[in-house]
């Protein structure tokens, strides 16, 4: 015998390198989904892979099917899944154990395949199937449940809004194509143009929502803003202003990239259509409004320097600044003052808002160089509302948009903790929403915009006993209110 045949007989298996053996995945079966039909009898199966399955057998049924399998090999069995038959197989009986979780003595017997292996994709296909059934047949029978005055309302206004995308896609193709200045303004002007044009329509058309929706119930109201939001939402979800306010990118509506829509005013949008409808949200009276408070805001800014003598130092705060607007506009807009010792602080529990209010503000600041001191503070709401806010001595706190989201409890909380911080004939400034708001119906109905409105005796009422005076401002168009509270 050769020293090579030797060394063959006397081999070595080095364990790091031996490659382990590829089990199959158990993929559990929704109850009484797939059974297992042996000659007319059936067997629910818990679990399957390609190459066998588990499946329940009552302590009745479970000796005369082992006898069974103790004379053959193998058995054919049919598998069917959700009543309709996949296919025939041929299963080895492996093992039984008792069910656990079984009050009746049920066993779990595991069947092994012999031959052609289970038809995965198929069960996975029909089990999809299922599925989508089952919600197409619930969502046909709530939609039958509504109105049918509703559902014509909102394939109206799909048919209206398709119809004139069709156009300005038209108008888009012909636009200008050598001069990038000339293209821009042929296409703000159509922009300007039609924007106009659905201010006029659009609400007109939405405020028949309301009458709609009254006597709706829950479930109802449910299934009619689905379906709204179905229908007309890829055509309005385009406009970056609603698509921000749709899919809250940073977790809630109203974030700070929102208001820099409202305030920069551009023609953005990937299709013209797009651009005419964010031209359309962001000069509507609610869009407007904002613009206003954030003009309003710095104007009390403005009055809060101009009653104050040089030399005395000012402390101001905006809680939930976002883009601190009215401050970029204070500090571009108002030189007389540069110079005055005076610490502008913003707080925003969204860092990714306060950290784009610090580059605008510090941007501005190292241009004009007004002497001031900016401070950012990332601090939750609900810290401010429990402990209250992070210093104490200032002569302003504002808050513009916050307590549209505030219950009428928390409201209180939350402007109780914002007069402790102000000094005595120091003023506290809350803006919230009014009822007179009327873009509610769209807002909530596509937009999932929901915010919380009051009026001005709603805002009296809240915060009343609260500091020495009280008073309700708005802006010019009345529906940004601002309750006034000074200490």
């Amino acid at each position: 015998m050769s020293s090579n045949a030797l060394k063959q007989e006397f081999f070595h298996i080095d364990e790091s390198t031996r490659k382990k053996v590829v089990r199959q995945d158990r993929t559990p079966v929704e109850p009484g989904m797939c059974f297992l039909d042996f000659g007319g009898k059936n067997f629910e199966v818990m679990n399957i892979s390609h190459f066998g399955c588990a499946v329940i057998v009552s302590a009745f049924d479970f000796p005369n099917l082992k006898s069974h399998f103790e004379k053959v090999q193998h058995m054919e069995a049919n598998v069917i899944f959700k009543n309709i038959q996949t296919q025939n197989i041929n299963l080895r009986w492996v093992r039984s154990e008792n069910y656990q979780k079984s009050v009746t003595n049920e066993m779990i017997v595991g069947f092994e395949v012999v031959g052609e292996p289970f038809k995965m994709d198929r069960i996975k296909a029909l089990e999809l199937s299922a599925e989508v059934i089952k919600e197409q047949t619930e969502y046909a029978t709530h939609l039958a449940q509504l109105p049918a005055e509703f559902k014509t309302f909102v394939y109206e206004m799909k048919d209206w809004l398709e119809k004139l995308k069709t156009k300005l896609d038209k108008l888009e193709a012909e636009a200008p194509v050598d001069n990038w200045k000339e293209q821009q303004d042929y296409k703000m002007t159509i922009a300007e143009t039609v924007s106009e044009y659905l201010g006029q329509v659009i609400p007109m058309s939405y405020a028949k929502v309301p009458q709609f929706v009254k006597n709706f119930s829950p479930e109802q109201l449910k299934w009619a803003t689905q379906f709204a939001r179905e229908q007309v939402g890829y055509l309005v979800y385009g406009a970056p202003f609603a698509n921000r306010a749709y899919f809250k990118p940073r977790g809630y509506a109203g974030d700070y990239e929102m208001m820099n829509h409202l305030y920069r005013d551009e023609l953005v949008g990937k299709t013209l259509f797009d651009q005419c409808m964010h031209k359309y949200f962001i000069d509507e009276p609610a869009g407007a409004a904002v613009k206003n408070r954030g003009q309003y805001l710095f104007e009390k800014i403005t009055q809060l320097f101009s009653a104050t003598p040089d030399k005395t130092p000012l402390k101001i705060l905006s809680v939930a600044s976002g883009p601190a607007m009215e401050q970029q506009l204070f500090l571009q807009n108002s030189s007389q003052f540069y110079g005055r010792p005076v610490e502008f602080t913003c707080l925003d529990q969204d860092e990714e808002s306060l950290k784009h209010a610090q580059r605008q503000l510090q941007s501005a600041e190292r241009f004009v160089k007004s002497g001031y001191n900016f401070k950012f503070n990332n601090m939750a709401i609900r810290n401010v509302i429990a402990a209250g806010c992070p210093d104490t001595g200032y002569d302003m706190i504002y808050s513009a948009g916050l307590f549209d989201y505030f219950t009428e409890p928390v409201a209180q909380m939350a402007a109780q903790k914002m007069l402790a911080a102000v000094k005595p004939g120091g003023r506290v400034i809350i803006g919230n929403f009014s009822k007179d708001n009327p873009c509610v119906p769209f807002m909530e109905l596509i937009l999932d915009w929901v915010l919380i409105y009051r009026s001005e005796e709603d805002l009296l009422r809240i915060f009343k006993g609260m500091g020495s005076k009280i008073w309700v401002e708005k802006e010019p168009l009345g529906v940004n209110l601002f309750v006034v509270i000074e200490k």
